[in-house]
């Protein structure tokens, strides 16, 4: 991950300047960079962005800045920096990003207050490796091993070798940084030693829905609609299409319940039937006995626990260390069990960020590396 040195300060005076003024409803456009690529922001991209974001949203005014970032191209943004004629102020990404909306062209509202900057400079952070591959090139890649008619192919070669099935296991929430803490904590030495890891971003903003449709349309909100959670479905094709459309089957090994709609899956739901509030020990079990009756050409199975435990008690901790070691043996377990000529994916759909609340001690959803940093574990079977 690239660190940069950062020194951040607030002008108390450009922020008192700023205030004093509010949103017009006639802005002129704004001037965004972006590492150093500049971009004007109009009202026409505004008006695009808004009518995409909001569609099925009550509020069709304002969204999170982070959207504007995003679709420019940012998948991390390590701090800001707001510019006027006579003054700037620079701030931590991460101590405003979940307050800071878009509004009108140019106004952004931080924590309720609304600024009006004449130019915004964002500092990206992330992965240094030359190539960073995407959630969306699961099913791309999926679809190659499969000899199936769907997208173009993924950049990433596929290994050696001819698959007849393709074995997805989606590790809800344990994304890049926390499988490199786990790694370095000898909590998985499972998935620490086995294929190959390729870096990759998730997609924003990183929720299990969001990522879901990302992973099944093999492309990114912006082009799937799916752009906030609560939508379930989706409008264009899947990778499931491609699977039932060549006459095979697409069996999922779910939680409780489905977190997004699968249409033409076989779908074999795992309930907390032992009473210890988790259900990856049912997932476990239920993915035992399909792959014993005969795996079909593609299969998923998805285990919540990571996730649960993390928003609870927070990533890193006990009891998510704990989790973190029970996954890696079901892992270790269950790889074995598939037939030979599978392809193997090993992903997570985002990563997870430490918060404190009330409720909550680990919350994911912005445009944070520990949020959006994930990766792809390939493996020949």
């Amino acid at each position: 991950m690239k660190h940069t040195q950062k020194r951040y300060w607030q002008v108390g005076l450009f922020a008192l300047l700023l205030t004093l003024t509010a949103c017009s409803p006639q802005k002129a456009p704004l001037q965004l960079s972006i590492d150093g690529v500049e971009i004007i922001v109009d009202r026409e991209m505004f008006n695009m962005i808004q009518k995409e974001i909001n569609a099925n949203s009550d509020d069709k005014e304002t969204q999170l800045l982070e959207y504007l970032f995003y679709w420019q191209g940012a998948h991390v943004v390590e701090s800001i920096t707001m510019v006027t004629e006579d003054d700037s102020a620079t701030y931590d990404w991460q101590d405003i990003a979940e307050d800071t909306l878009w509004c009108d062209v140019s106004c952004v509202v931080i924590e309720g207050v609304e600024y009006l900057p004449e130019r915004l400079e964002v500092t990206t952070g992330g992965f240094e490796a030359e190539m960073v591959y995407s959630i969306t090139d699961i099913s791309r890649i999926t679809a190659e091993a499969l000899g199936l008619d769907f997208l173009e192919d993924s950049r990433l070669s596929l290994p050696d070798g001819d698959f007849s099935h393709v074995a997805w296991f989606f590790l809800d929430g344990f994304g890049y940084e926390q499988f490199q803490v786990a790694k370095e904590e000898d909590l998985i030495p499972y998935l620490g030693s086995t294929g190959t890891l390729y870096p990759a971003y998730g997609i924003y903003p990183p929720r299990t829905t969001t990522s879901t449709a990302a992973l099944l349309s093999g492309v990114d909100s912006s082009q799937n609609g799916v752009f906030r959670s609560g939508i379930r479905s989706l409008t264009i094709p899947s990778i499931l299409d491609a699977v039932v459309d060549a006459g095979m089957q697409f069996d999922v090994v779910e939680g409780y319940s489905t977190p997004f709609n699968y249409p033409g899956a076989v779908i074999t739901l795992s309930g907390d039937r032992d009473g210890n509030g988790a259900t990856d020990d049912e997932v476990f079990n239920n993915a035992k006995e399909v792959i014993a009756d005969g795996i079909h050409e593609a299969l998923m199975v998805h285990f919540h626990g990571i996730d649960d435990v993390g928003h609870t008690y927070g990533p890193y901790s006990e009891e998510w260390y704990e989790k973190v070691a029970e996954v890696d043996t079901y892992m270790s377990e269950l790889v074995p069990l598939l037939p030979d000529g599978t392809l193997v994916i090993i992903f997570p759909d985002h990563g997870m960020h430490p918060i404190t609340d009330d409720v909550s001690l680990g919350n994911h959803g912005n445009l944070y590396f520990e949020d959006m940093g994930i990766y792809m574990i390939l493996h020949t079977k």
